[in-house]
């Protein structure tokens, strides 16, 4: 077990980057932010300009753990770059469109867009189909918990680490029957099954972002918006525009934007480009919270 502190000399708000929605293994207890990130068992603590760190090992995502945590946390990205320009683009907007998407980008001040591992990402949006957020990290659990070489003990608490492809190729459909995922287990029984290795994913990186996208849709259970959660929060392409029942209710309230998936995420990329994604964080979770637009169809 390894524990340090981070300073933190860039903009960064733990909870509201952990709690937007586009992570699912990380629950708060007793002020501790406790996840899994691939092989590593984090807990995270922000006290201002410190964050409080206890791993289950010295590495993440193939670095050492300080560098690497940094890079999980999205702290490449300039967030005063972001804000600007995004509220350069605001500032042209409606009156009614302006003022609540700029109370928005502020709420999100310290929100940051993560850096997770791609299999882990496409595993758990194809999950996420249909499904809330806590039955996704339910889901996840119980898949990862189907290896017990994957436990791991820290705090006398027990956490398992997301399975690797190779592993994944072990299970068979009534494993993932097992774990409650319905009509899921067929579409990820098939893509553990096809995929070689897990270079399909690395090949993906020095792809544009629409090639991805493309290259990601070949894979049954991904269209347009589980495509752009995966370019999003796993290859930080932060122009892509996720879209669910909530944006699509969001981008018809603020914009009148309506149809169908591809057209409300088109109208996103082109009006808050290169930042669409920020901006997509920013107004899912204003309107999360403040429980608005939930009468929009």
């Amino acid at each position: 077990m390894i524990k340090f502190s981070l300073k933190l000399d860039t903009a960064f708000d733990l909870d509201t980057t952990l709690d937007c929605g586009q992570t699912f293994r990380w629950e708060k207890t007793d002020g501790w932010w406790k996840g899994v990130v691939r092989d590593t068992v984090l807990f995270l603590k922000q006290s201002g300009k410190k964050l409080d760190v206890i791993a289950s090992r010295d590495t993440l995502l193939g670095m050492d753990i300080d560098e690497g945590l940094r890079k999980y946390l999205g702290f490449e990205d300039d967030l005063e770059e972001v804000h600007s320009t995004l509220e350069m683009i605001i500032r042209s907007l409606p009156e009614r469109t302006k003022e609540l998407s700029l109370n928005a980008v502020k709420q999100a001040r310290g929100l940051r867009i993560l850096r997770q591992d791609a299999l882990e990402m496409t595993v758990e949006y194809i999950i996420s189909t249909r499904n809330s957020i806590p039955t996704i990290r339910k889901i996840s659990d119980l898949l990862s918990a189907k290896f017990p070489e994957n436990r791991v003990e820290m705090d006398d608490e027990v956490f398992y680490t997301f399975p690797s492809l190779e592993q994944l190729k072990h299970l068979k459909l009534e494993d993932l029957l097992e774990i409650k995922l319905g009509f899921r287990a067929d579409w990820l029984y098939e893509l553990f099954q096809n995929l070689e290795d897990e270079m399909f994913f690395e090949e993906l990186y020095d792809k544009p972002l629409m090639e991805k996208l493309e290259e990601l849709m070949k894979i049954k259970g991904i269209g347009y918006k589980v495509g752009s959660c995966i370019t999003l929060f796993a290859y930080a392409e932060l122009n892509s525009f996720p879209v669910d029942v909530w944006i699509k209710r969001v981008m018809k309230d603020l914009f009148g934007v309506n149809g169908s998936t591809k057209k409300v995420m088109e109208f996103g990329m082109e009006t808050f480009a290169p930042y669409a994604g920020y901006y997509q964080e920013a107004v899912f979770r204003y309107y999360r919270t403040h429980k608005l637009g939930r009468d929009k169809q």
